[in-house]
């Protein structure tokens, strides 16, 4: 169970990974001046606080059918075995997502992130695009846009795993075959 529980979680930090980018210099500080307070306007700590709820709420489901997938799909194991594995995954469940979310949950990932995100924004804009951008994250559209951003990304995800994991189960089992 543990090595699912680490596979999955290499999963997850690998599909992050391939979309990393290299390290950078620091930004000018007029440009890191700028995207803090994009970043203000974005209401971005909130809105990170919010899609972290978010994952940590929809994390079990998802583990639970990464877990449960592989599980069915182990043709070294018989139906007990299965069946055994698959309640002591129910079992450690809650015990699992509970260190994810406190991983989701750690005040030092925030500040990372936005570590990040300075460096990010910097490289593909510059001091005066961030104010502008920040001007329209203040307007009531850009406000509501912001607000509603956590629940269509958790949507989106939702879609994109619904369209994503009967394909790729296929496409294992024609790979077993």
């Amino acid at each position: 169970m543990k090595k699912i529980v680490l596979a999955l979680i290499a999963s997850f930090t690998l599909a992050q990974g391939a979309f990393a980018a290299d390290p950078v210099p620091a930004p000018a500080p007029a440009n890191a001046a700028a995207v803090r307070d994009l970043l203000d306007a974005m209401n971005y700590r909130s809105m990170w606080k919010a899609s972290m709820d978010q994952m940590s709420r929809t994390m079990p489901n998802i583990m639970r059918q990464q877990i449960e997938a592989s599980i069915k799909a182990d043709t070294s194991l018989n139906d007990a075995q299965r069946h055994e594995m698959l309640l002591k995954m129910e079992a450690e469940l809650p015990k699992m997502a509970e260190v994810v979310s406190g991983v989701l949950s750690d005040p030092g990932l925030m500040a990372d992130m936005e570590s990040e995100m300075i460096a990010l924004y910097s490289r593909h804009f510059t001091a005066d695009e961030l104010k502008q951008i920040a001007a329209y994250y203040r307007t009531p559209v850009g406000m509501k846009s912001m607000q509603l951003m956590p629940q269509v990304m958790a949507e989106s995800m939702a879609i994109g795993q619904r369209l994503t994991m009967p394909r790729i189960q296929k496409a294992m089992e024609q790979f077993r075959k």
